[in-house]
């Protein structure tokens, strides 16, 4: 397949390079020596100078400053984002019927498009005195919440939104009008840098710094992601934009959600999603909820998508009418992308509802720092690095911290200790005042089901528990020591968790089956940014594992009367009963069969797989045939050549509602899959998670596996981590006495029920200063009194 060669190939053409590059040199130079032709001496310094020029410009400004062609010199690991791999270049000949394209030119269009920018005010303003904003409790809150944007994420946004018409206009004025399509009009609009303009420098500040040596050196990771990589110090960094497989396929090259490829407007996100999926309800016997939840906890760790909000006046946007139906004119804002209801959907006929939220998703500056088409942009930080915990930038971080004991901040109901309370309920929950709960956290997107905040609690828990340990075995640490030393470790639990047991009961398969290698370790050639597909589309097969019924001790509340609505952990023992359910209430089967709490009443009244169609359109992301072929698989260009990986009946469900294989949404064709043996995913979207996780994993400095870096742990340390498992941390922080090993899976004789004394524990003496260490003799006899006391207690 074409992601595993690049996958196992880079790492072994980047050694095969180094290791020739002295005989290519040597040859080369005896050659010149012996023919003496001054026409192949002068050929080769130009090359040099031309490589030179291309290197300097692409490292200092970003690497598109030439047509493609030539930025094939340069090793694509080295760029940010890389070439993608069907990027559609124009031909000699064409370009040679275009004018060429000057700073004034790029100026003026700048100008242009920030008159354009500027004229939005005007209709915000109407907007805001009209009261045209979602109102309290409605679905149009909720998905603003779900995709709450920060103050620096709606600076970027104004920025690229600027950069992105200026493109438009670009494309209309220099390259539309002498025949160019539009895909090939806008990578030709990608090979003009925006150094010479006056974003020129604060995209740089983003994408192009230098590390102070503190922190390439340092033990600990950055809040916001930079300075992983000392070299390229912004990959994975908070904020800036995913990266592409494939080359985006905006209507109009720039930022129009995708058409069909007949460039017909697609078929409706809510049709689509009535017309191949149900709501039958099928357990899965061998998965519980936990999969799920942790699932959607490590991709949101990984992946935030903010939405965008008002320029002017900074206001969440309503884009349909509060009775359902499209908003007038006037007041539709340009940011809306609402889905349309077809007038005889099985659920809203009858309701005479025609409209359903959506916001489209905030942009940010493209990583090579040009003009062309536009980036979305990820506010978390690129990594898996607890930045849902922790926060994703050190403002959110200092304000989610004690001032003591290196410890994260809580709140306290029912003498049981949950996340701290927010200042500010009515902007973060669905809640009608702010007397009600709602929680704070790193990821606004915590207080989103009970499930998740519950998952969020175990983890603050789990933090205060390790620090307050490590002080014990530590007298002399101070606070931001015993804070970064139990968040190294936290972070190294979840990652441990992820690979090794999250993983496997997903797939089938550990991460060395799937790869079929041992751990290369650190490459600091690997960038691990989130590409845009995995973001938008590869990890949305969990709501579809979701269950409409929270179980709740002996009782069952509604998933759809919990949405940003928490107060249910309040309750006396609610933590314990939340994560009891969770990893003994089985999970629904991954497929298109839906709970009406996700597909009707998602966030109050949305369709979340709708929802997750629209946002693959408003990215530009290809159709799902393309993606199948970059995946190795044979390409379709008929839907009955589906059948390779679909089962019949879902290709003639497709064949019904689209108009053509290739206009199939990504998200819809990687779910419409038959699951691969043992695995809950199918070969495309494995693909994916392979192709990503890898990168995760390589491309992270900090990784808990990785030896020999700043933040490496000892060898001891690492076999005290890797005895890790979710199932100990709800031992260790919830007060349960038994669970079974592996909590991804109900109990049953193959996994039965223990008592937590026979589940491996993490043991933080190996974090236990030298100095602090009593003598061998001391060691000795706690090892003998605790050996005899659990001796005692297994024969009662």
């Amino acid at each position: 397949m074409l992601l595993k060669r690049i996958i196992e190939g880079k790492s072994m053409l980047n050694a095969d390079a180094k290791s020739k590059a002295p005989e290519k040199c040597s040859r080369r130079k005896s050659e010149c020596d012996g023919c003496g032709e001054h026409s192949t001496i002068l050929e080769e310094m130009m090359k040099v100078i031309l490589l030179g020029v291309v290197l300097w410009a692409g490292v200092t400004f970003g690497s598109a400053v030439a047509p493609y062609p030539l930025n094939l010199i340069l090793n694509s690991d080295t760029i940010h984002p890389p070439p993608m791999y069907d990027f559609p270049f124009p031909s000699a000949e064409k370009l040679r019927r275009l004018p060429p394209v000057t700073t004034a030119h790029t100026n003026r269009s700048i100008d242009f498009s920030k008159l354009s920018v500027s004229m939005l005010e005007r209709l915000e303003m109407n907007l805001q005195s009209a009261g045209i904003k979602p109102e309290t409790g409605s679905a149009a809150q909720g998905l603003a919440i779900y995709g709450y944007p920060s103050d620096d994420a709606m600076h970027y946004e104004e920025s690229s939104m600027v950069v992105t018409k200026a493109s438009q206009n670009l494309v209309h004025t220099r390259c539309g009008r002498y025949g160019l399509a539009n895909d090939e009009c806008a990578s030709f609009i990608s090979t003009l840098n925006l150094r010479e303009s006056e974003y020129g420098g604060e995209c740089a500040a983003l994408e192009r710094f230098t590390c102070r040596s503190n922190k390439m050196s340092s033990r600990y990771r950055t809040f916001d992601g930079s300075c992983n990589n000392p070299v390229r110090s912004s990959w994975g960094q908070a904020l800036t934009g995913y990266k592409r497989l494939l080359h985006p396929r905006y209507a109009d090259g720039i930022e129009e959600p995708r058409r069909s490829l007949s460039h017909k407007a697609l078929p409706s996100a809510r049709l689509v999603s009535t017309r191949i999926g149900n709501n039958l309800d099928k357990p899965d016997e061998k998965k519980t909820i936990a999969l799920a939840v942790w699932s959607q906890f490590i991709h949101h760790d990984l992946v935030h998508t903010p939405v965008r909000k008002t320029i002017h006046t900074n206001q969440a946007i309503r884009c349909c009418d509060s009775t359902g139906f499209q908003l007038s004119p006037r007041y539709i804002h340009p940011s809306c992308m609402s889905i349309s209801v077809p007038h005889d959907d099985p659920f809203y006929k009858g309701k005479y509802v025609s409209c359903m939220e959506y916001t489209r998703s905030v942009t940010t500056y493209r990583g090579d720092c040009t003009f062309g088409a536009s980036e979305q942009m990820n506010q978390a930080t690129h990594f898996l690095d607890g930045s849902n915990i922790y926060g994703s930038n050190s403002r959110d971080a200092a304000a989610l911290r004690e001032k003591s004991g290196g410890l994260l901040k809580t709140s306290t109901f029912e003498d049981e200790e949950l996340l701290p309370l927010s200042t500010n309920p009515t902007e973060k929950c669905l809640v009608g005042s702010s007397s009600e709960i709602c929680f704070n956290a790193a990821d606004v997107r915590a207080n989103m089901h009970p499930w998740l905040t519950s998952l969020h609690a175990l983890w603050v828990r789990e933090h205060n528990r390790i620090a307050k340990q490590l002080a014990f075995l530590n007298p002399e640490w101070n606070s931001d020591k015993l804070y970064h030393e139990a968040r190294r470790i936290v972070v190294a639990e979840l990652q441990h968790i992820t690979y090794k047991h999250w993983l496997p009961a997903l797939t089938g398969k550990g991460f060395d089956e799937m790869y079929e290698s041992y751990d290369v370790g650190y490459n600091s050639d690997i960038d691990p940014t989130i590409t845009n597909s995995f973001a938008t589309a590869a990890f949305h097969f969990l709501n579809s594992l979701l269950d409409q019924d929270i179980e709740f001790g002996d009782n069952t509340t509604r998933l759809m009367d919990s949405y940003f609505k928490p107060e249910i952990l309040t309750k006396k023992g609610a933590l314990q009963k939340l994560m009891k359910g969770m990893v003994t209430q089985k999970s629904q089967e991954m497929d298109f069969n839906y709970d009406d709490d996700l597909r009707q009443n998602w966030l109050g009244s949305l369709d979340v797989l709708a929802v997750d169609i629209q946002r693959g359109r408003d990215h530009g992301l290809p159709g799902y045939a393309q993606y199948r072929v970059l995946c190795g698989l044979p390409q379709a260009t008929t839907f009955q050549q589906f059948i390779d990986v679909m089962p019949q009946e879902m290709v003639e469900k497709l064949a019904a509602v689209y108009e053509q294989p290739a206009d199939v949404d990504l998200v819809v064709g990687l779910m419409a899959e038959r699951p691969l043996q043992g695995s809950l995913l199918g070969p495309t979207a494995t693909c994916f998670l392979k192709e990503q996780l890898w990168r995760t994993k390589t491309g992270d400095r900090y990784f808990y596996t990785h030896m020999d870096e700043a933040g490496s742990f000892t060898k001891r340390q690492l076999a005290e981590i890797k005895r890790a498992t979710l199932a100990r941390l709800i031992c260790d922080n919830i007060g349960v006495a038994t669970i079974q090993k592996d909590v991804f899976q109900p109990p049953s004789e193959n996994n039965p029920t223990l008592s937590c004394e026979e589940i491996k524990k993490v043991n933080l003496e190996a974090w236990q200063d030298p100095s602090q260490q009593p003598d061998i003799l001391s060691r000795t006899t706690k090892w003998i009194k605790t050996k005899v006391a659990y001796s005692g207690n297994s024969t009662k």
